[in-house]
């Protein structure tokens, strides 16, 4: 609990740093655009996150209907919603997972069954997240947006290396089981040569058995084909939902006049790969940085300061909030720790 709220300080650190370089140089000039916004085109850029969150859980949804019948599409919202939180507050965003396996264990689904549903919808995040970062990738080299900005354009391609490699390693891992076994084996005897791994027989047994539990989700989700393939389709609309919103807060700022779907959606998934990789809870800071770097090549001045803290606020904050009262509201106290705890026995 005491690492939750150090990087709540994080955050709240990393937030008003940014604020105060965002208002500066030029306080006035922000204050007034951000009072001229208008408030019509705000309401539906938060319908349009609403929105991103439905498909997001319809997606969630699927699977867990799978193993847990008379589960209920409200409580799926509500797992979505408090996993905005726990993300938002955790580095890499590692704490979601392991409080909707508690949430889920709460309502009678077996912890390892709770992790089935958690890798399954992870590697179906990952598959709608990498056919948009190369469909991006493709509207870039076509049209150029960001030639310009060589830093940002290296980062954004770790970013998607790194995805890349995860959903790689995610896929062979899930079909195919002696890969598996010969690439664990290989790499700890190769890290205890070296003097990095202790116990190697126990590292090699656990992560037989993490590969094994990999793999059988695999083999599960080729048993059920339709509610995989939906799966990708709402996360692909859930993500293309999201990363067309900035246009949406644009048009509230009046500072759309250089924005279209296709740079939008191109500097929107940059910014969401980009981030996916920053070590920091929320993302912080890099985030807001590879926005200011990728939408500062179609806005400028006091209005690009004003679109990124609505944006931020949309998207990170408010969900963020919305999930803590939610997660309070349905649990006593104790509940962070218990899931932790769950989180650790699960793993071991």
């Amino acid at each position: 609990m005491k690492k939750k709220w150090i990087n709540v300080v994080i955050i709240l650190v990393i937030t008003v740093g940014f604020l105060w370089w965002s208002l500066k140089d030029n306080f006035n000039e922000v204050v007034g655009t951000l009072l001229a916004s208008n408030i019509g085109w705000i309401l539906v850029s938060l319908l349009a996150f609403f929105v991103y969150l439905i498909f997001d859980t319809l997606s969630t949804y699927g699977i867990i209907k799978i193993y847990k019948k008379d589960i209920t599409f409200r409580f799926v919202l509500y797992l979505g919603i408090i996993n905005k939180f726990f993300c938002g507050i955790t580095p890499l965003s590692s704490g979601g997972q392991p409080m909707q396996i508690y949430e889920l264990k709460k309502k009678g689904v077996p912890v390892s069954t709770g992790v089935n549903i958690e890798v399954q919808a992870y590697m179906m995040f990952q598959i709608a997240m990498m056919i948009l970062a190369i469909l991006s990738v493709i509207f870039d080299q076509i049209f150029h947006f960001f030639e310009y900005v060589p830093v940002l354009q290296s980062m954004m391609i770790a970013g998607f290396v790194i995805n890349l490699v995860i959903l790689l390693a995610l896929l062979f891992i899930s079909f195919s089981k002696n890969f598996n076994k010969t690439v664990v084996r290989g790499v700890i005897n190769a890290l205890a040569k070296v003097g990095l791994v202790r116990n190697k027989k126990a590292k090699i047994e656990k992560w037989n058995a993490a590969c094994k539990n990999y793999y059988e989700n695999g083999r599960e989700l080729l048993r059920n084909k339709r509610v995989f393939a939906r799966g990708v389709c709402y996360q692909l609309l859930a993500l293309i939902i999201y990363y067309l919103l900035p246009i949406l807060i644009a048009f509230a700022i009046g500072c759309a006049d250089n924005l279209d779907v296709i740079n939008t959606f191109t500097a929107s998934s940059y910014v969401f790969v980009m981030g996916c990789y920053v070590p920091i809870p929320g993302a912080s800071g890099g985030m807001e940085a590879g926005f200011m770097g990728f939408f500062g090549n179609f806005v400028e001045g006091a209005a690009l300061n004003v679109f990124v803290l609505i944006w931020r606020a949309i998207t990170y904050y408010l969900p963020m909030i919305a999930g803590a009262i939610a997660f309070n509201v349905h649990n006593g106290r104790g509940a962070i720790e218990e899931a932790e705890k769950l989180s650790k026995a699960s793993s071991k």
